[in-house]
């Protein structure tokens, strides 16, 4: 797979960027680390994004107010579509560094790079679980992508969907995703436990990109496009923000009056901001620029400038949650209960 390529078409001209391969990579004390070098996790909030300011696509952190950017990837090959291992040591990204895009993991200050996958498909949109021990990713040519879970090593894959661009839910029960399906791609969610799938807002909302759970589950922020699939690449012109309960009510848009190609919602670790891409508007040109908004939906503020920037994802120590999840408290208890 080559990545589920998105033309954002503006006037005469046609852009092309890259679709969102989401991951992230966790390593806990509980469960032991995946790297012999004891990663450091930041000690303030720090936004993770890719940025074409240096040429190519490069891995880089910001300050949640857009000061201070750092490339961290450095590297000739193209590198995208960040994101921060639960618990802030550790990034998850896409490179074709060593042929076909593929997932990599490197540490937060963008050193002990590894490929997660020995295999030399295409993976993309890849998402963390919350506990940090396993990934959903997407394998598979654009309008045939399929959904799959894996440890952070790359075994024990197991197929979920058809779909694209998964985002596990921070129970760890759930994953949603763009569905596939006839002229749409409905929001689906697929029940870990169950083995189901059902989709929502089917019939109000039948093009839907981009699911991001809220930290605390109960709300799922997405963008809404006017898509086709045309020789299955997923095209679109218009895009705006939303937000929806868990159960499907409460459909609202976020910074409806700012917006033009609003994608990629990434929500604040704390579960107050949205950060999104937009595109800003040039003579002949578009580039492609972070923007941060608050849920009370005020005036959108941009956070980056230089080159073309997009894919963020938002760390916060102080966000961590200290009470650990329902399957989280089910693995250790097994596990001191052994010992």
């Amino acid at each position: 797979m080559k990545g589920i390529s998105i033309y954002l078409r503006s006037g005469k001209r046609s852009y092309t960027k890259f679709a969102i391969f989401m991951c992230t990579i966790g390593t806990f004390l509980l469960f032991g680390r995946i790297s012999a070098v004891c990663a450091k996790a930041p000690t303030g909030g720090k936004i993770v994004f890719t940025s074409t300011r240096d040429g190519n696509s490069e891995i880089y952190i910001m300050n949640p107010d857009g000061s201070d950017p750092v490339n961290l990837s450095r590297d000739k090959a193209e590198d995208f579509d960040p994101v921060w291992s639960p618990d802030g040591e550790q990034i998850l990204f896409v490179s074709d560094r060593d042929g076909p895009s593929n997932l990599y993991v490197m540490d937060s200050d963008g050193s002990g790079v590894r490929k997660v996958f020995g295999s030399r498909e295409y993976r993309s949109n890849p998402s963390w679980s919350p506990d940090g021990r396993k990934i959903a990713y997407v394998e598979g040519e654009e309008a045939d992508a399929t959904i799959y879970t894996a440890t952070i090593r790359g075994r024990f894959v197991e197929r979920v969907a058809a779909g694209f661009m998964p985002s596990w839910s921070p129970n760890g029960r759930e994953i949603a995703f763009s569905a596939i399906s006839v002229n749409r791609s409905p929001l689906g969610v697929f029940s870990l436990r169950n083995r189901t799938k059902k989709t929502l807002l089917s019939n109000k909302t039948p093009w839907i990109v981009y699911p991001a759970w809220s930290p605390r589950g109960n709300e799922i922020a997405f963008s809404q496009i006017d898509g086709v699939f045309n020789q299955g690449l997923l095209e679109w012109g218009q895009a705006s923000l939303f937000v929806v309960n868990r159960d499907g009510i409460g459909l609202h848009q976020i910074a409806k009056d700012e917006t033009t190609v609003a994608i990629e919602p990434a929500w604040s670790p704390h579960g107050d901001e949205l950060i999104y891409t937009d595109a800003v508007m040039r003579p002949d040109e578009v580039f492609y620029q972070l923007f941060k908004t608050d849920m009370t939906d005020s005036r959108p503020v941009q956070l980056t400038h230089e080159g073309d920037n997009f894919g963020a994802d938002w760390f916060d120590p102080t966000a961590l949650d200290v009470s650990p999840s329902e399957e989280l408290l089910t693995t250790v208890w097994g596990k001191i209960k052994v010992d």
